[in-house]
């Protein structure tokens, strides 16, 4: 009966490390290289890949335009690394970060060669006080980097 236990053991012991082998295997890579692009803005964007050329992190700023004509701008520089979701389906990549007074988003197109080209946007919530709150938009900012 012992024997019997310790080989159920060792086989869940193999099972539960090859398990772990392969769910390491698909996350994201550490990024091992750069491409460099402009936002519509005129703003950098820089894009960073892993071995496999998936973009696993950028930087770049954004602005947005308010009712008043005043311009909000926010730096955005997501990464997987800290848990920021750089989803994929096919060649589609959206990245998603919200707070409670802002939203920024990122819907592009990756390229083999992990090259990217889309649009972004930044909403800002503003709560004043003494008036009512307002939203200060982004129009859709195209990004390319990398092309």
């Amino acid at each position: 009966m012992l024997w019997v236990r310790l080989s159920v053991l060792a086989l869940l012991a193999v099972v539960v490390s090859a398990a772990v082998a392969v769910g390491h295997g698909r996350g994201p890579g550490k990024p091992v290289a750069t491409k460099y692009g402009v936002t519509s803005q005129g703003r950098t964007f820089e894009l960073k890949l892993d071995d496999d050329a998936q973009p696993v992190a950028f930087s770049t700023e954004l602005a947005a335009i308010c009712p008043s004509g005043r311009m909000a701008s926010m730096p955005w520089s997501p990464s997987e690394a800290d848990g920021v979701a750089f989803h994929r389906a096919g060649d589609k990549l959206t990245v998603a970060e919200r707070g409670e007074l802002w939203a920024l988003e990122l819907d592009g197109t990756v390229a083999k060669d992990g090259a990217v080209r889309g649009t972004m946007s930044l909403v800002v919530h503003v709560k004043p006080k003494t008036r009512a709150p307002y939203d200060c938009a982004s129009p859709r900012v195209r990004v390319s980097a990398g092309r």
